[in-house]
């Protein structure tokens, strides 16, 4: 993708995922107020644009200083446009806290997308979590973002978010490693640390294919322990995807011609029927 679409993605990812959030809480009975809904969407989008807007800033940043050349301004575009979309983020937080919006819930889950989205661009550095970089990403993302929409409505906590969330988490990470694979060879010659480089190729594979029956074993457990079938059963159409992108994944492994495209947009579509069969479903009832 090319990367001046990368923020373009993560917002609209984020608007479906925003939209999960709000489907489970009307579903719930809550009424939708759409004060809180805009300034919840903005307060997530100027979050993530500062984040990667910050990360480009400290890539090039390191890019360069790996290179033996001094920069040629300490303020680059990509570091005004994270201080920007940071004191948006600041402005917004203040107006959240002045309508006493932040309860203990939503306190919890904006602090904890603040550090994810500072650990993803690399302004916080732990070893042990820099290897984990794509799972923060990916939690911030696919359970963060709609338990934010949710408590921002609700102001707590309900059974159904971890249910609906964690098998969309596994599903972005299979969606993930399916990407890294295509990239796998430039990534290794690079010394480009993603998760594929770090577990192999061979572990790469597999844990993308448990990823995906892991997921759908937990859409089926959440309907056993309380989801309806109406909400529950629709995302386990999405099966027939999961399916053709094990069967990608094995044929790839088996030494096949790799269809990169096929397996690239495959795993997208997995990730994002779910989440759009899980939206439509809590949404039209």
């Amino acid at each position: 993708m090319n990367p001046k679409w990368i923020p373009v993605a993560f917002f609209i990812e984020s608007l479906f995922l925003y939209g999960l959030g709000l489907g489970i809480a009307k579903y719930l009975g809550a009424t939708i107020l759409w004060d809180r809904l805009w300034i919840g969407v903005f307060w997530m989008g100027c979050l993530q644009f500062g984040g990667i807007f910050l990360l480009r800033s400290i890539s090039k940043t390191l890019t360069v200083e790996n290179n033996g050349r001094p920069p040629s301004s300490p303020f680059s575009s990509d570091f005004i446009l994270s201080i920007a979309a940071f004191a948006s983020l600041a402005s917004l937080t203040v107006l959240m806290i002045a309508n006493r919006l932040f309860t203990l819930d939503v306190l919890w889950v904006a602090l904890m997308a603040v550090l994810g989205t500072l650990i993803s661009a690399k302004v916080i550095r732990i070893a042990e979590i820099e290897r984990f970089r794509e799972v923060v990403l990916s939690f911030g993302m696919a359970v963060l973002v709609p338990w934010f929409a949710f408590l921002l409505q609700t102001g707590e906590y309900h059974r159904f978010l971890p249910i609906v969330t964690l098998p969309i988490l596994a599903l972005r990470m299979a969606m993930i490693l399916s990407y890294q694979l295509s990239t796998y060879a430039h990534d290794l010659n690079t010394k480009n640390p993603t998760l594929m480089v770090r577990v192999g190729w061979q572990n790469g594979m597999t844990l993308h294919n448990l990823l995906i029956l892991f997921a759908f074993a937990l859409i089926a457990f959440g309907n056993v322990i309380g989801v309806p079938l109406s909400i529950g059963l629709p995302p386990m159409a999405a099966l027939v995807v999961g399916t053709w992108q094990i069967w990608s994944m094995r044929r790839i492994a088996q030494g096949d011609k790799p269809n990169w495209r096929g397996l690239i947009w495959g795993g997208a579509a997995l990730y994002g029927l779910v989440i759009y069969l899980y939206a439509y479903s809590f949404w039209i009832r």
